[in-house]
């Protein structure tokens, strides 16, 4: 059995991972999960069944974060029912979604290749939305059907590899926001899901009498990435009005290309599959 010790220093260096990459549009769930693996083949020991409820809870600390920074504009909120309604309907996709699929997504946890591949549909988007950016909008005008597709591309940013705040202001953009507008709306955005995610994660946890992973590391890693996230969110707000997604994609092809390269050998010689990948193949329609 691994020292505890050992897994609260593995915790901490995933919560300055997640702190980084929440804010970054390099997705954060994707970066956790290559990471995890790399520590795991290096130090021999990983999370395994326990790296799902450390996500959440790496993303928890990352919402207080978000609180911290956008106290303002949360308690604005109060006197604007239609962003507040706006917020919510956007939330609903990702909601059912990660409801429905919430087996697929915890398997996709356990093997980089898949976030990998996905790294690609997020460097992809991050271009087209700087390609096609010409928006002038702002939140409190947007219809309510734009609030509702970018609630789509939040759920499509379920899948680790997908960076939810890439798609989301990327989304934004190509829907007419402006660029400030459309990052204010994704982190704004982000709040009722992971705050949603990470109290069913906790309560699992409390009712759990075999944790997979300690208390103390779920802690450590969760104020890591909260105050690794606070100076991250707080830099890439002085940088969000210039045009440097093309610069965030080509990080995502070139991880994607090594973390490719690294993991393809290993799952083709060996003998099954992960279980991400028979997962979702099973789910598909013959």
């Amino acid at each position: 059995m691994q020292p505890p010790d050992s897994e609260v220093i593995r915790a901490i260096i995933l919560g300055a991972v997640q702190g980084i990459a929440e804010f970054l549009p390099i997705s954060s769930s994707g970066h956790l999960v290559i990471a995890d693996k790399l520590m795991e083949e290096t130090t021999g020991h990983g999370f395994g069944a326990g790296g799902m409820a450390l996500n959440v809870a790496l993303h928890v600390g990352s919402l207080f974060s978000i609180l911290l920074v956008f106290w303002k504009d949360i308690l604005e909120l109060r006197h604007q029912p239609r962003i507040c309604g706006l917020i919510v309907l956007a939330s609903v996709p990702v909601a059912v979604v990660g409801i429905m699929l919430e087996d697929v997504i915890a398997s996709a946890f356990t093997e980089p290749l898949l976030p990998a591949i996905a790294l690609f549909f997020t460097a992809a988007m991050l271009l087209i939305g700087q390609r096609l950016e010409n928006g002038r909008e702002q939140v409190k005008r947007m219809p309510w059907l734009k609030a509702w597709a970018i609630g789509l591309f939040q759920a499509v940013a379920i899948i680790p590899g997908v960076s939810r705040s890439g798609s989301t202001i990327a989304g934004g953009m190509l829907l007419g926001l402006d660029r400030t507008s459309a990052a204010r709306f994704s982190f704004l955005l982000a709040i009722p899901p992971i705050a949603g995610a990470g109290l069913l994660k906790f309560m699992e946890l409390g009712q759990n009498t075999e944790p997979t992973i300690s208390f103390g590391a779920v802690l450590a890693g969760s104020f890591t990435s909260f105050v690794v996230g606070y100076l991250a969110l707080n830099w890439l707000l002085k940088l969000i009005s210039q045009r440097q997604l093309h610069r965030f994609a080509a990080y995502c092809i070139v991880v994607g290309i090594a973390t490719i390269a690294w993991r393809l050998p290993v799952v083709m010689t060996d003998r099954d599959p992960p279980k991400a990948v028979v997962r979702v193949v099973g789910d598909l329609p013959d």
